[in-house]
């Protein structure tokens, strides 16, 4: 569904992705964690190329991005993306928010698009806030109808970008049960974030960053309980307080 082939990138002398190799599964949930200024939302963005790499090649769902002939609103119509700081256009209620983009880009008429965008409405639990504007919305009723509005366009992945980063603690699993709930269903997701609830629930693979490298892949057990590499159990251990199994300090004393 996505594969990164030995891809680089550098912002000026900034070498922000190192030689990226990943693929992605249709169905798969990936979650992408790693201190500040790994890369992570970097990686995010050149799926569908809000982000442009200088080197190696992407394919996302047989598109080569590289190719000058490949469509970007095609490809950024078939992929989701949920910022941190919700994006919603502040003058449109959110009903309006949600069916903007089916109408001008997949061609709905205004019933269709009303359609749809009630019953994601209802998916998120938001029925009831179909005519209210951002600024009579939550920060995660906000988040809940910027994911509704990406799902509008029944896309083939959903892209998250330190979704809950920006809410308060008590808002935080209302978006994150959505995101759960789409995860079951098969959505074919990509995640950066440091919710490892969530991650544990949920993902299939692991994916730890650090200065623009793939250190380690691996299932939630794998990241979370027993990395391989000394750089991610550091993280874990100082980051999450997660106490991880040291495998060199078991090595010395057997």
């Amino acid at each position: 569904m996505i594969r990164f082939i030995a891809a680089n990138k550098w912002f000026n002398s900034h070498h922000v992705l190192k030689n990226i190799n990943l693929e992605i599964s249709r169905g798969e949930v990936i979650v992408i964690c790693g201190p500040s200024g790994a890369g992570k939302s970097t990686l995010l963005r050149t799926i569908n190329k809000l982000e442009q790499i200088d080197e190696g090649e992407i394919i996302v769902d047989g598109m080569y991005l590289s190719d000058p002939k490949t469509d970007l609103t095609s490809l950024r119509a078939e992929i989701g993306m949920v910022f941190q700081h919700f994006n919603l256009y502040p003058h449109k209620s959110a009903i309006k928010n949600i069916t903007l983009a089916p109408r001008k880009i997949r061609g709905l008429s205004k019933v269709q698009a009303t359609e749809r965008a009630h019953k994601l409405l209802e998916k998120v639990g938001l029925r009831h806030k179909s005519d209210a504007y951002p600024v009579q919305l939550s920060g995660g009723e906000q988040q809940r109808v910027a994911i509704a509005r990406s799902l509008a366009m029944e896309p083939k992945i959903m892209l998250f970008d330190e979704p809950t980063s920006a809410l308060d603690p008590e808002l935080i699993n209302e978006v994150l049960d959505v995101m759960i709930s789409l995860a079951r269903e098969g959505m074919t997701m990509v995640v950066v974030t440091h919710e490892i609830g969530f991650a544990q629930k949920v993902a299939d693979r692991v994916v730890f960053m650090d200065n623009g490298e793939i250190i380690e892949i691996g299932t939630p057990p794998d990241i979370f309980v027993n990395p391989v590499h000394q750089r991610t159990r550091n993280f874990m251990s100082n980051v999450f307080h997660i106490p991880v199994f040291d495998f060199a300090r078991e090595q010395e004393s057997s």
